[in-house]
């Protein structure tokens, strides 16, 4: 076995852990900044309806045009972000994809496809997980998304400023 199929059987293990033990799941979201703004009691219900996933260099996370019905929050890698086959951003530990979908009331389609960099573990969160949770978590939880789009926003807009110069 190579060192390369080592650091991938490992993160298998490790993903595969994070997947089945709702404790160390918990644990990994909390050290997140996504979930900074959410208590860990509120947390937890949380974690229950995320799913751990892996992927390796060259795996598609989303794929422009597709209906959205998960997001992920980046826990360990990075990602690039393509639109209309150009790149337009990287998504690095601690910020997510897909957000959006939770704003809308209808299906919507993804605007992007993003690509793994390298070996990646994220959090996979279904709009139905989401729907299921109540009172508290439901309303942190809509607070760390409006907050990751809130970042994205200002990220646009330093590059339009850049573009304006």
């Amino acid at each position: 076995m190579n060192e390369l199929d080592a650091i991938q059987a490992s993160l298998a293990s490790f993903t595969k852990r994070l997947d089945e033990v709702s404790n160390d799941r918990f644990n990994e979201l909390r050290k997140c900044s996504f979930f900074d703004p959410i208590p860990s009691e509120w947390l937890k219900p949380v974690a229950e309806h995320s799913q751990i996933r892996t992927f390796s260099a060259g795996d598609r996370l989303t794929e422009e045009g597709d209906d959205m019905d998960a997001f992920y929050v980046i826990l360990f890698g990075t990602a690039t972000v393509y639109y209309s086959k150009k790149v337009v951003g990287t998504i690095r530990s601690g910020e997510c994809i897909g957000e959006g979908m939770f704003f809308a009331n209808e299906n919507i389609s993804r605007s992007a496809t993003v690509i793994a960099d390298g070996q990646l573990i994220s959090a996979e969160i279904r709009k139905s997980g989401i729907d299921m949770l109540s009172g508290e978590a439901k309303a942190y939880m809509d607070k760390a998304l409006l907050l990751a789009l809130f970042k994205k926003l200002q990220g646009a807009n330093r590059k339009i400023e850049e573009l304006l110069r």
